[in-house]
């Protein structure tokens, strides 16, 4: 007996002493939001059906504002609900949803679901229709009802995509973001509308406006005059030209719109994108590209004169300091941190909206961050991430548990299906040998192809109803095999984990750098942050540091082996005092400005500090206070902050191969640093936040 014929007997048992208890699940998509279908609307109905049924309501779960095609673990409270329902003993007995689409228009995204609530032992409730899936007769009519969503959503897809793609092949504007510096004619005009320069050309003589392709043009003409794409800004700002959204220009998106390839080329690619849908085989699902030509804003000499001024000299090789983390974190005012850059300032963070984004634009005063501490306690947490395999699975648990097939028995139900697909069959072969012989006997009159019409309308009904079978099956089979390669995602987390512990630890920052680019990181600081210094870093502090030496306490006795030493007097400050402030300084990190003022003026102990290091004092002072009594230099605690990172098994175990071989004797150079490997088609693994 299976164990969802066992759990279904269990909960009818259950259901003769007690009253099933019902919980319902609400799905609204944002185009339902908007025309008013709210979750109160769709709640009513689903309350009214369980009282009507006699049930005890015990909770609502619903989502709203999310697409049908997405499965439970995407969408938060169908993810509640199946966790809930996997608890023991069971809180409910029946879901019950106001219409088959609320739990998914894909049939990838509503069996997998209702068959883990069979093995569990909970019935699915459909309001519309008023069946369920406790008989036979109500799982097939689910089935039917589950195929027919289907069926729509493809048929609006394809209806919709092929719509789009015979107006791009004419032409005409497809919709979407309009290109800068074009605008759209005859727009609502079936057929009619497409893209033309946004210039004058259509206005009357005395035309005032700031046209997007005047802007363009006379960008351009600026550009290949001065080289100054700052310069640009300026001109084009004091001109009266603004971006879309009413902003000035700033240098770099000035840059970006003239250099642009659609303006350059003047054409757009329709389904250019990386990103389109595509069949097993590689090809496009929706129809192949096409390239939409543009009236041309510049001509070819332009175009030629603009590049030629935008070409730059070769790049000599970076002596900058390495920053791992450059661009990946988020600053206070929403822009990110990138390295200061070399010099001889400490290596430290900046913030880009320190930079204007247009010549005399606002920015920001996010402090300076010190790099390696902040650097230092992001890679500790991508190493004892990557390096607990429990961590690991336990992330990537929802995610293995839906696809591998842990939860859903895929191949009970192939078989089911074959033992039907089998019956069918033969009930369509039957069908077809009786209606030949009825019809031979009944009206020897028709003709051979009148009887053939003749039995294939009676038999059509049992085709549809095997093709319908068989289209299951197929799906099913895939959806197995998906989960089959979903349960190799422990392996390679193993794999994952080994790797890490091999090579992260003495990773150099180059190959720090590359990894933490390569998974995609993000650093938030949510507590202490290091601030970096706007100056230069503090050479006392580095004095000692570099040494290995305590900083004294300047006691009475350590004194009087330094006195002899000293061969300046001051009717104002005692050399004690002007010691004993230097010391104070290093020993508690306080800036030179903030020293207290019984110490002197800070001035005078920075100019005492640096007369008495280049007379050599300073060095024979602290070997006096050698075996004095001291402390070790301030340690500040580690910064707070959260690191988010997308962790893609086979993408970094296909770095740690590359690395392997470009270090082997005689193998290809490796890839070019910073280059971010293709993404796969579906994500491995879920997006890890570890705080």
């Amino acid at each position: 007996m299976s164990k969802n014929l066992i759990s279904a007997i269990t909960t009818v048992r259950r259901a003769t002493t007690a009253r099933l208890r019902a919980v319902d699940y609400l799905r609204v998509s944002t185009e339902e939001q908007v025309k008013g279908y709210g979750i109160t609307y769709t709640g009513k109905r689903t309350k009214k059906h369980i009282a009507n049924k006699g049930w005890d309501h015990v909770g609502t779960y619903a989502d709203e504002g999310f697409s049908g095609s997405l499965e439970a673990h995407e969408r938060p409270d169908l993810n509640r609900l199946m966790q809930e329902a996997r608890q023991v003993p069971r809180p409910f007995d029946v879901v019950c949803v106001p219409e088959e689409r609320a739990i998914g228009r894909a049939g990838r995204a509503f069996w997998p679901w209702v068959w883990e609530l069979e093995d569990l032992g909970v019935f699915v409730a459909i309001v519309k229709g008023d069946y369920d899936n406790t008989t036979s007769e109500g799982r097939s009519r689910m089935r039917k009802a589950a195929d027919r969503a289907e069926d729509e959503r493809e048929i609006i897809r394809e209806r919709t995509q092929g719509g789009l793609q015979e107006k791009a092949e004419d032409g005409g504007y497809i919709g979407g973001k309009v290109p800068y510096g074009y605008r759209v004619i005859n727009k609502g005009i079936k057929g009619e509308s497409r893209l033309v320069i946004d210039d004058c050309a259509d206005c009357h003589s005395d035309c005032t406006a700031k046209h997007e392709a005047d802007f363009l043009r006379n960008g351009r003409k600026r550009f290949v005059e001065s080289r100054d794409w700052e310069d640009v800004a300026i001109v084009m700002n004091a001109a009266g030209y603004r971006k879309r959204n009413g902003e000035p220009w700033g240098y770099h998106s000035a840059r970006q719109q003239i250099l642009s390839d659609i303006v350059l080329e003047a054409r757009q690619v329709f389904r250019g994108s990386r990103y389109v849908q595509r069949d097993a085989d590689g090809n496009p699902i929706y129809g192949e590209p096409v390239v939409i030509k543009l009236d041309p804003i510049f001509t070819p000499e332009e175009v030629a004169e603009l590049k030629n001024a935008n070409k730059k000299p070769p790049r000599k090789p970076s002596t900058s300091r390495i920053y791992t983390l450059s661009g990946q974190i988020v600053s206070p005012c929403g822009k990110r941190y990138v390295g200061g850059g070399k010099g001889r300032r400490e290596k430290q963070y900046r913030c880009q909206g320190r930079i204007a984004a247009y010549p005399g634009a606002p920015t920001c005063d996010c402090a300076y961050l010190r790099a390696e501490p902040v650097e230092e306690e992001a890679w500790k947490k991508v190493k004892r991430l990557l390096g607990d395999l429990d961590q690991l699975k336990a992330m990537a648990d929802d995610w293995i548990g839906v696809r591998s097939g842990t939860r859903v028995n895929f191949t009970e139900r192939i078989a089911e299906l074959d033992k039907q697909i089998a019956t069918q069959k033969k009930a369509v072969n039957i069908t077809i040998s009786m209606t030949a012989k009825q019809i031979a006997m009944e009206d020897e009159e028709l003709s051979e192809e009148e009887a053939e019409e003749r039995v294939a309308e009676v038999v059509a009904p049992l085709q549809q109803e095997l093709a319908k079978l068989q289209k299951d099956r197929s799906d099913i089979a895939s959806w197995q095999e998906e989960s089959d390669v979903a349960g190799e995602r422990i392996t390679q987390l193993i794999n994952l984990a080994e790797m890490a512990n091999r090579r992260l630890h003495d990773m150099p920052l180059e190959k720090q750098h590359e990894f933490m680019v390569l998974i995609r990181s993000e650093v938030t600081i949510i507590g202490y942050a290091p601030q970096g210094r706007k100056g230069q870093p503090c050479a006392l502090a580095a004095w000692f540091s570099e040494r290995g030496l305590e900083v004294p306490l300047l006691t009475n006795e350590g004194w009087e082996k330094v006195a002899p030493l000293v061969d300046w007097k001051s009717r104002n400050l005692a050399p004690r005092t002007v010691l004993a402030g230097i010391l104070y300084k290093a020993r508690t990190d306080t800036p030179w400005t903030n020293v207290p003022s019984l110490f002197g003026s800070p001035a005078t102990l920075q100019t005492y500090w640096t007369r008495w290091r280049k007379s050599g004092f300073w060095e024979q002072a602290m070997k006096a206070l050698a075996q004095e009594r001291g402390t070790s230099l301030p340690t500040p605690p580690p910064p707070k902050i959260k690191l988010r990172c997308l962790i893609e098994p086979e993408t970094l175990l296909e770095s740690e191969c590359s690395s392997c071989e470009s270090a082997a004797p005689g193998s290809p150079a490796a890839r070019p640093p910073h280059r971010r490997p293709p993404r796969p088609a579906r994500c491995p693994t879920p997006r890890c936040s570890p705080s």
